[in-house]
């Protein structure tokens, strides 16, 4: 079957090819996913759940999304999902026929566990699995959910993740991906959002392996002073595919943005990143920025950036920004002063960006895993 995903917000010029992704002959999945935590902190549960109990939870605890407005210059894609996503309508129908059930992960309220939930998801060699979770984290509670996605090194595969995440009042939630995955699989990462007031949400992404990567986040500020943060690292090597799509709403008063996404190209890699900052209607005396930077490494390298601020209100501030380029031919002169060839200046350059978006990482043996991959990933 052929999938779109990665829809973003508000059509624009499409000789690029860059309004969505196309996903082509994509497998049906077929086995079940290897998940499992390491231990659960004070306050936090864990449960099965069918996804019909998702979907009807959801749609009795999660704030409504109203559709955007039809404005002078802006035509909408209208989101047909109750509960917005980033990859969308489409791979939200595909996680339907996923094998095993959906995890329900609560904290309660006021619950303020000192350890995180270290959630590690394993898929095997040929399989095409995926794994679903719904996060809720209760009023005026915190917590820190740690995921990793790995594979045996070379494997190949499909391998899905759907995340679906309600923050109540003033609930603070860190959310930690890392996917490691052989360079044969196709990996599709979805996450939605939604932030009641006073709410935030801080998200650390790591996209390193896959030969073709599809990832997308969808955050809704819907109370008034939510807060988003999000960091993005991603790797594209040989002929791999990396598309990320993030789309956050502000649509409470004095909300705040912040998207910061580092990159690596190398040999021909294709990229596409679509960062939208969407100000709604009554999101008055709010705020949104974004930031992208990417080292190209290889002659043969596509990449596109679309990066899109829409606004329905007034008193906002919003801005972004993106740095593409190779290493600089003065900090190369000046590392070969100092005996360091062309090659293991861009090892060094590539371990400092990476490291720099893995630092917040509050598990030493994840970070450490992180490391050696990206070595053994540019290693001479």
């Amino acid at each position: 079957m052929d999938m779109r995903v990665g829809h973003i917000p508000s059509l624009t010029w499409n000789r690029l090819d860059i309004n969505s992704a196309l996903l082509k002959d994509v497998p049906a999945l077929n086995t079940e996913v290897d998940t499992r935590f390491e231990s659960l902190p004070e306050g936090v549960s864990v449960r099965s759940m069918k996804r019909e109990e998702a979907d009807k939870w959801l749609l009795a605890n999660a704030p409504a999304e109203p559709a955007e407005h039809v404005m002078a210059g802006k035509v909408p894609i209208y989101h047909p999902q109750k509960f917005a996503t980033g990859l969308g309508a489409e791979y939200d129908s595909f996680l339907r026929n996923a094998k095993g059930d959906v995890e329900f992960i609560e904290a309660a309220p006021g619950a303020k566990p000192a350890a995180s939930l270290l959630w590690n998801i394993d898929f095997t060699r040929g399989s095409r699995a995926a794994a679903q979770q719904l996060i809720h984290v209760g009023e005026g509670a915190s917590l820190t959910v740690i995921m990793s996605a790995k594979s045996p090194e070379g494997a190949s595969g499909l391998a899905g993740l759907g995340t679906r995440i309600v923050l109540e009042k003033n609930a603070e939630l860190f959310l930690v991906r890392v996917q490691m995955l052989g360079s044969g699989f196709i990996h599709l990462d979805d996450v939605g959002a939604a932030l009641k007031a006073g709410a935030s949400m801080k998200m650390v992404q790591l996209e390193l392996g896959g030969g073709r990567v599809f990832a997308g986040v969808q955050g809704e500020l819907v109370g008034d002073k939510s807060r988003w943060e999000s960091r993005t690292g991603y790797i594209g090597r040989g002929t791999s595919l990396v598309d990320l799509n993030y789309n956050v709403v502000q649509r409470g008063k004095k909300t705040n943005c912040e998207m910061h996404f580092d990159g690596v190209l190398d040999d021909s890699a294709e990229k596409r990143l679509s960062d939208t900052i969407d100000f709604r209607r009554g999101s008055k005396g709010s705020y949104g920025h974004e930031k992208e930077d990417v080292l190209l490494l290889g002659d043969d390298i596509v990449n596109k950036s679309l990066p899109v601020i829409l606004c329905e209100e007034e008193d906002m501030e919003g801005s972004h920004g993106a740095t593409i380029g190779r290493l600089d031919d003065d900090m190369l002169f000046y590392m070969a002063s100092r005996g360091i060839d062309e090659k293991a200046a861009e090892q060094i350059m590539v371990r400092a960006r990476l490291s720099a978006v893995a630092r917040d990482i509050p598990d030493e043996q994840l970070k450490k895993e992180i490391h050696d991959y990206i070595e053994e990933a540019f290693k001479a």
